[in-house]
């Protein structure tokens, strides 16, 4: 496949997860897709953990939508910058809903073989995320009148 196709099979992978059809994961990965990411480790291999995560984000943010901010392709892989964008409105990372707006940016490498994806890494700005979930202050955060952060 070239390039551009597989840019394109990575446009229709961001677009399940703001569309929320998740059935579409199956014809997008691999059975034996690999989540290389460490950072939740427990999910199950193949489209079921990528369900998973999907409906977990759709859920704490139900107006989901994913910012491509850049997307590079070179041989079998392509390289994603983006934003998962929206309002936090249901539990998130154990986090209770704040309703803030949420801006996660992140960045994978996915590796596509005859038309599906097969492997996964993500880097995360985990702790930018847990700070718009209010799990912490970072250093320089002003207090807001309401006990939350701004």
């Amino acid at each position: 496949m070239t390039a551009e196709e597989n840019k394109a099979i990575m446009c229709r992978f961001w677009g399940v997860w703001e569309e929320g059809n998740i059935e579409q994961l199956d014809e997008l990965l691999a059975p034996d897709y690999i989540n290389h990411n460490l950072a939740a480790p427990d999910l199950p291999q193949g489209p079921e953990g990528v369900k998973e995560v999907v409906s977990m984000f759709r859920s704490g943010m139900p107006d989901l939508k994913v910012v491509i901010e850049d997307m590079v392709a070179e041989g079998d892989e392509v390289v994603t910058r983006y934003a998962l964008e929206g309002t936090h409105r249901g539990e998130l990372f154990g986090a209770a809903p704040t309703g803030k707006r949420l801006s996660i940016k992140s960045i994978t490498v996915e590796r596509v073989s005859d038309g599906k994806i097969v492997e996964h890494w993500r880097v995360t700005d985990e702790l930018d995320m847990m700070r718009q979930l209010g799990v912490f202050e970072a250093p320089g955060d002003q207090p807001s009148k309401h006990g939350g952060v701004i």
